[in-house]
């Protein structure tokens, strides 16, 4: 009972020491000193809530005073150690998942690996989040070019009513992103055929095709590759890949296009201006260059989600 109360006293202690400006916490290279988790769950498991409380503001005390990407990653640590104190503490868990990420300029995210993972544990904690699994599946699409798992994620997503129609496609397109046909197809079969509305269906069909087209134009993207490796240059056409060997016929476009090998030796459709893949407005201004560089005159964009 003395322990327990000597504990309490010392997070009260600390608390009212808050109350001051808050000066640079003591660190090591490798974060904040902070105590060992078993020693305070051991002292003080009564205390718990209080402690993961100190702790939770210290994490908001070092944003405040952050400025680089180190001070910045000292967030997660705190929210890290808080949430251990108290697991069912969640709004720290999306508190140091956005404000841990760091971004060095022309968009150099650091940190984003710790992000990810304070947000993994909450969903440990808190299974149907919504925002803890939108905000993963983004961390794994925009920071870790994780595609298979943010669409996994984003199909978790798609599950609850009312959730915008969006996350639905947006995961299949990251499904063939990642190369998981089979997986994309199924998917947008099933929106298909559940559909209800003749707009909705009418999308899924278009998605369908799409999702084969890419699996062709992946096809296409190995031959591209193997014929740079073996010859040293790229194919000048496609015809020129089924002559040489590399595709064993002339593919076909589900969306009747004709294919085409762009000056960067990338497979394209006259079909779609874009592949079914996430793209970034810099590549989308260099994409288009290209093409018009080239005088190619494309069908539908192709730029659903």
């Amino acid at each position: 009972m003395l322990i327990r109360i000597v504990v309490l006293a010392l997070a009260v202690c600390s608390v009212g020491l808050l109350a001051e400006k808050p000066g640079k916490p003591l660190r090591t290279k490798d974060g904040p000193v902070l105590p060992r988790r078993e020693l305070l769950q051991i002292l003080g498991a009564a205390q718990s809530p209080l402690l993961a409380d100190f702790y939770w503001i210290q994490a908001i005390q070092q944003v405040g005073r952050a400025n680089t990407d180190t001070e910045y990653r000292d967030v997660f640590f705190y929210a890290d150690f808080a949430t251990d104190l108290d697991p069912k503490f969640r709004y720290v868990y999306e508190f140091g998942a956005i404000a841990t990420p760091f971004n060095l300029g022309r968009e150099q995210w650091v940190n984003t690996d710790l992000s990810s993972r304070l947000l993994a544990k909450g969903l440990a904690q808190f299974p149907d989040d919504r925002r803890f699994l939108f905000q993963l599946a983004y961390n794994k699409m925009t920071y870790e070019r994780d595609y298979q798992g943010a669409a996994e994620l984003l199909t978790r997503l798609s599950r609850f009513p009312d959730i915008p129609r969006y996350v639905a496609h947006l995961a299949t397109r990251l499904y063939a992103q990642a190369g998981s046909f089979d997986t994309g197809l199924q998917m947008a079969e099933m929106l298909r055929d559940s559909a209800e509305d003749d707009e909705s269906r009418a999308f899924y069909e278009h998605r369908i095709k799409e999702i084969l087209r890419e699996r062709v134009l992946t096809q296409i993207d190995d031959a591209i590759s193997a014929f740079q490796r073996d010859r040293g240059e790229l194919p000048k056409t496609v015809p020129a890949l089924v002559r040489s060997g590399y595709l064993r016929a002339m593919p076909e476009d589900p969306l009747e296009g004709q294919f085409f090998i762009d000056r960067r030796g990338r497979a394209r459709s006259t079909s779609g201006l874009y592949r079914l893949e996430m793209y970034e407005d810099a590549k989308k201004k260099e994409l288009q260059e290209d093409l018009a560089a080239g005088g190619i005159q494309l069908g539908d964009p192709g730029d659903a989600p």
